[in-house]
């Protein structure tokens, strides 16, 4: 049974998400402040969290930001009243894997947790000439070297490569990075796209990103 840990100080909030939990037969453990969940994180890692931002001692994204300094792979939603863009731009660059605002559905909640612990289920390699990626363990290596991305690079170079040879739009990398449809301003894309490319350039990728103007971008070998 999947663990999930929530953090969220109203209290009738908590007992929605604690049921939602709960009616999708995972086992969850909830805390209504930061540090006393960080305490518990570090002896136990779970294999999902949910977090607000807002919180009494301590900030959600600070959390996000220590926890990814233990461990990169635990999934995180963000459940907050936050609703401005650049709140969620903060969350996701922090490290959050996904947003969601308050009030939510169930259902939708429910959905998300399900999409999160399924990509987790999903564990597998992928390579493309000599890149490596592993999936489980978060890392990524440039011939047998590792080398180190960024949560949202990890995401972008994963979608890239998993559809190697054909040019992938947008919106499907705001829609598997991101969590959303709505592309808006992508300049935020840009400036990853720009410092992965700066990576696998520094770290001798037989690989480059192509622009596709106006459509999205392709990974492809060198030799094209």
């Amino acid at each position: 049974m999947p663990l999930v840990y929530y953090v969220e100080d109203d209290q009738s909030i908590g007992y929605i998400i604690e049921k939602t939990i709960e009616n999708a037969n995972y086992s969850g453990v909830g805390f209504n402040r930061g540090m006393p969940f960080l305490e518990t994180f570090k002896k136990r890692v779970p294999d999902l969290i949910l977090l607000d931002v807002m919180l009494p001692d301590v900030s959600g994204i600070d959390l996000v930001r220590t926890i990814r300094k233990i461990n990169t792979d635990v999934p995180i939603i963000i459940v907050s009243a936050l609703q401005d863009e650049m709140d969620k731009v903060t969350a996701l660059d922090a490290g959050a894997d996904d947003y969601m605002t308050k009030p939510f559905g169930v259902l939708e909640l429910t959905s998300r947790m399900q999409s999160k612990l399924r990509k987790l289920r999903d564990y597998k390699i992928l390579t493309f000439q000599n890149i490596m990626i592993d999936l489980r363990k978060h890392l990524v290596k440039i011939a047998e070297k590792e080398v180190y991305m960024t949560n949202k690079e990890f995401d972008i170079l994963r979608v890239l490569i998993k559809n190697q040879g054909q040019v992938v739009p947008k919106e499907i990398i705001f829609r598997d990075v991101w969590d959303t449809t709505y592309i808006g301003e992508t300049r935020t894309l840009d400036m990853h796209i720009k410092s992965l490319r700066q990576k696998l350039a520094s770290n001798e990728a037989d690989v480059m990103i192509k622009t596709i103007r106006g459509v999205g971008y392709q990974i492809e070998s060198n030799e094209h």
